[in-house]
């Protein structure tokens, strides 16, 4: 009996299913090794102890390459909550006209990303609901992705990533969510050596005034050599000294002149009587 060969058309069919998921995969590694690199980097950028802003825009650089946004800004929280403050904003190459001084407010969709601590992102952006609290003269996008900068469960600031060359997915979620943990953690890292910065210029103030008071006082210690009948009291040199003088050099007292009862009776009896 002859066996039957397999028609060549399912064959061909069989090997481009199988083509296509092998791209799909060399793809999806490509990707992760590019995140695990551009991870690595965000991570050495913290280290590296810049500026906050200057980590922020690595890190940003770094989230904008692997989601292939070509637009953005990192921006913080204002002290009242109400605003945010833009540290930089890229364009893209993309004209904009907007006053970079112009307030922020917490609105729309980056209100959303605020709220819940978690990324968001609308693919059409420009058809969205939220495409009404664009100011006038901002530059067009076509989508819009959010990723929270989240300390002790609050969103402290925000970075944001738009005109991707497609949709943004869950993939980029994902790497926009490390991303702003690491910026997170760079926000942290900058404040505590701003207040290790200011805790050790105070240290150096206090030792300094310390330092200075400790010079100003003067200490008598020791046996002091005194004479038994005119109270003079010998110094280091061999020199006698009248004690107020003495005290007076070897510390900051300074002496004014009486008479006690006794010594009045004694020497003024006169005056005594009289009163």
């Amino acid at each position: 009996m002859i066996s039957e060969q397999p028609e060549p058309v399912v064959c061909e069919q069989a090997y481009q299913q199988l083509s296509a998921e092998f791209h799909q995969l060399q793809k999806a590694h490509n990707r992760r090794l590019m995140e695990l690199t551009a991870f690595k980097d965000g991570a050495k950028a913290i280290l590296a102890q810049k500026s906050f802003s200057d980590t922020a825009r690595a890190i940003f650089d770094y989230c904008r390459r692997i989601t292939g946004a070509t637009s953005g800004y990192v921006a913080l929280l204002s002290p009242d909550g109400r605003e945010n403050e833009v540290l930089f904003l890229e364009a893209g190459g993309l004209p904009c006209d907007v006053n970079p001084a112009l307030p922020m407010p917490i609105r729309g969709l980056r209100e959303q990303a605020y709220r819940t601590n978690a990324v968001v992102f609308e693919n059409n952006f420009m058809a969205s609901e939220w495409v009404r609290f664009m100011p006038p003269g901002h530059v067009d996008m076509r989508n819009v992705l959010f990723a929270p900068l989240v300390l002790q469960g609050h969103t402290v600031g925000i970075m944001g990533l738009a005109n991707k060359d497609g949709d943004f997915d869950e993939d980029d979620v994902n790497a926009a969510a490390i991303f702003g943990e690491l910026a997170a953690i760079a926000l942290e890292n900058s404040r505590n050596m701003d207040r290790r910065t200011e805790a050790e210029a105070e240290q150096h103030r206090l030792i300094g005034e310390l330092q200075e008071s400790l010079a100003n006082v003067k200490l008598l210690r020791g046996l002091l050599p005194i004479c038994a009948w005119c109270k003079k009291i010998r110094d280091d040199q061999g020199y006698w000294t009248k004690l107020e003088e003495f005290i007076h050099h070897h510390s900051e007292a300074e002496f004014s002149h009486s008479i006690c009862p006794t010594c009045m009776e004694k020497y003024f009896p006169e005056v005594t009587q009289a009163e």
